[in-house]
């Protein structure tokens, strides 16, 4: 679901804040905690704990839950961040008011819709697990769409310093003008590896790759993926967790996703100008800046608070398959 979807990868690079412990009984034993005496249910909890297992299956497959983060499990720190994530849109929410943010009723719908489509998107064991009721869901929907608008009031009248964002550009230009170099890439998505080493040993004896293009759009996730796209290099890294750097003309051999296969052809290779580059980097600086802002603010709105976790709830959190 996009909105909540959002959230985390706004939150991604957010350091994890000291929380305090319960010390005092919380009688509710669906309580999983409480924000200055108001009590925060497990469901609600579960909620975010549901979006943020996906999203740490996004990143790094079934791999990632093996793995080591400086002494915790992976299941102890996507806990955690959901904890976390939580957190910050129901406090940045509350501030709805101090900003004179409402949602319009075309947005209550959308929050709606979008509540819908989570509830949609869960198996039956999750729906379960979780243990959502539909309004619970909706006020959920509506708090993330009340938490960007408030970040947007916070941060509107923000505006870079020209000095520092200079030093900022000349520092950073050249790293830069890689990153945001642009292509265009057609490219093949087919979900095993012996038809995508058979369409590249086809390449490689020259057939084109446009009419192959055309013979492996089969299913939804190939029409969803397979196709022709622009996009900037530092994308394409990330996406595809390489260094992306063919040619224009080139093709790739087949590159492995938690999707499926991709074998992609460089259309266009479009290396920007110092004038193009600034402008991207502009915005960057600026959003980045804004969010640091935000962040400032939002963490003393933490400082000021009461946080009280439910330990025995929170023991008993059952990670969402």
């Amino acid at each position: 679901m996009k909105n909540l979807k959002s959230i985390f990868v706004i939150l991604f690079c957010l350091s994890l804040i000291a929380l305090v412990g319960c010390s005092k009984p919380i009688p509710k034993e669906d309580t999983i905690a409480t924000i200055n005496g108001k009590a925060i249910s497990k469901s609600e909890y579960m909620l975010y704990l549901y979006e943020a297992t996906k999203d740490f299956n996004a990143i790094g497959g079934d791999d990632i839950w093996e793995t080591d983060f400086d002494g915790q499990s992976a299941e102890d720190v996507v806990k955690e961040r959901a904890f976390v994530t939580m957190l910050h849109v129901k406090v940045t929410s509350d501030k709805a008011n101090k900003y004179q943010v409402s949602l319009s009723d075309e947005e209550k719908a959308s929050a709606k819709i979008d509540g819908d489509a989570e509830l949609a998107s869960m198996t039956e064991e999750q729906k379960n697990i979780i243990s959502i009721s539909d309004q619970d869901m909706y006020k959920i929907m509506e708090d993330t769409l009340l938490y960007k608008k408030v970040i947007e009031a916070v941060t509107k009248d923000y505006q870079p310093s020209e000095t520092e964002f200079h030093a900022y550009f000349e520092q950073n230009k050249e790293s830069q003008r890689a990153a945001y170099t642009e292509y265009t890439i057609s490219n093949i998505f087919v979900s095993d590896q012996q038809t995508a080493q058979q369409i590249s040993q086809r390449l490689k004896e020259g057939e084109d790759f446009q009419t192959l293009l055309q013979e492996y759009p089969s299913d939804t996730q190939q029409n969803q993926n397979s196709g022709v796209m622009e996009t900037y290099k530092n994308r394409l890294d990330s996406a595809f967790d390489m260094d992306f750097n063919l040619e224009q003309g080139q093709i790739s051999e087949p590159i492995s996703t938690t999707e499926g296969y991709f074998i992609i052809r460089v259309d266009k290779k479009s290396i920007p100008d110092d004038a193009q580059l600034k402008e991207i980097m502009r915005a960057e600086y600026t959003t980045a800046m804004k969010q640091k802002v935000f962040t400032d603010e939002l963490n003393q709105w933490i400082s000021d608070i009461e946080i009280e976790r439910h330990e025995a709830v929170w023991n008993n959190v059952e990670m969402i398959p």
